[in-house]
């Protein structure tokens, strides 16, 4: 007799209805329970020891409050020179290149400049001409007023005869020997003496009065020569470019026989910078700003040099933002130290470390044994034989260590895992 489909499959529920029930009276099922989770889920993680950790004790060090940032490594107000021409003309020589260091003073180029070389010799001779003008008025004026003396004291001679004669006239009058017409006439001469004498004198102030109104005019005239020549040799030293600063020869823009035209704006020949007059300008973000002060240590890198750490100080802090992609920054000068500048180049990129603060001697531990669940923080210690979790409250962080502010004392020895423990990991974004 054959047995139906639905009984056989109703027999087999029964048959395993009765094993399960049996298993569990008999404490055999939860293997079974705990098998088949296992197959389903995997098996659960195991709960670490101490054999997972390698312990460090707490210790005290300084530890350093920074600001990351990046920045440019730029030039100074006034180390970038910009050379041109102040008249026009055809560059006679050009005698730099681009790389060529320049010391203050060397001559850069020559414009031509035969016409104002012709121009101060002109002018020259102009001076020379009004100096022996002022030399001969000089020299003939003692001359002219010696003369009007000498004619001076030749009246003076003849008033003195003449009073003489007038005198002997009166006598000779009285006594009838001469007549009164002779007295007369000897009265006249000594009258006209004595008018010639005035006459003299004012033609002595007169003739003193020119010589040396002469002289001041002459010397004027040599004044005014000597302006026009200095202006044209003035104009003349414009056709040798010098440089002003020491530098390197960054760029030229000219050759040998190109004409210049110099108008209001002198056209560029040469731009000389001054690698040693060197600053980096640090981008810090809104919201590092209020910690960076005047005079506050730097150290920063550039990409050349990715291995070697330059120290710089805070010299300025500028109070316009720069925004830029909707970020807002506040630029940031540092002063670099000087033994370091010669290695660096205009442009180059800078991550900067600016220390905004140091705590002198706090407790520290590793920040690899730090454990985090929700908004407590932990560190685990050995405890009677097992391993505990102790909370402690942190504070600054400074690089691979973290200042302890409460729950440890030093010497305390906390555990770094050897390998993850399958716990969350850290999400917090690192602010720079």
């Amino acid at each position: 007799m054959k047995v139906s489909e639905k009984l056989r499959n109703l027999l087999l529920l029964v048959i395993l209805a009765a094993g399960l029930s049996w298993a569990w009276q008999e404490g055999k099922l939860a293997p079974v329970i705990k098998t088949g989770r296992e197959i389903i889920f995997g098996k659960p993680p195991q709960k670490p020891t101490a054999k997972d950790f390698k312990f460090q004790p707490v210790t005290r060090q300084d530890v350093h409050q920074k600001v990351l940032a990046t920045g440019t490594v730029t030039l100074k107000t006034g180390a970038e020179v910009k050379i041109g021409a102040r008249i026009s003309g055809q560059v006679k020589s050009l005698l730099v290149k681009i790389g060529d260091f320049i010391r203050a003073g060397e001559t850069i180029a020559i414009i031509e400049h035969e016409d104002l070389l012709s121009r101060v010799a002109s002018f020259r001779a102009d001076l020379d001409a009004e100096k022996a003008r002022l030399e001969k008025i000089r020299a003939e004026g003692p001359l002219e007023i010696g003369k009007a003396l000498a004619e001076r004291e030749e009246l003076q001679v003849q008033i003195k005869l003449a009073e003489k004669m007038l005198e002997r006239n009166k006598e000779l009058n009285a006594g009838g020997f001469v007549s009164t017409t002779i007295l007369d006439e000897a009265v006249e001469r000594l009258a006209v003496l004595k008018a010639g004498i005035n006459l003299a004198n004012e033609e002595l102030k007169l003739k003193q009065s020119q010589i040396k109104n002469n002289i001041r005019l002459a010397e004027t005239m040599v004044d005014k020569a000597k302006a026009n020549l200095a202006e044209e040799e003035i104009q003349l030293t414009y056709a040798s470019i010098t440089a002003p600063i020491d530098g390197i020869v960054a760029f030229v823009s000219t050759q040998e026989g190109e004409t210049v035209v110099a108008s209001l704006n002198a056209p560029t020949f040469v731009t000389l910078i001054d690698l040693r007059k060197l600053e980096v300008t640090v981008f810090v973000d809104e919201t590092d700003i209020g910690r960076i002060e005047i005079r506050q240590m730097a150290k920063f890198t550039v990409d050349t040099y990715a291995d070697r750490f330059f120290n710089g100080k805070v010299r300025e802090i500028h109070p316009k933002a720069v925004i830029k992609d909707n970020v807002v920054n506040y630029e940031v000068i540092l002063d670099i130290e000087k033994k370091n500048v010669a290695k660096l180049r205009p442009e180059m990129t800078a991550n900067v470390v600016v220390t905004t603060g140091t705590r002198k001697k706090v407790l520290t531990l590793p920040k690899e044994a730090i454990k985090r669940e929700g908004k407590k923080t932990f560190v685990v210690m050995q405890e009677n034989g097992g391993l505990e979790d102790k909370p402690v409250e942190l504070g600054w962080r400074d690089g691979g260590n973290i200042e302890v502010l409460s729950g440890l004392n030093e010497g305390d020895q906390v555990g770094i895992p050897d390998k993850p423990l399958g716990g969350k990991q850290d999400g917090r974004r690192r602010r720079r």
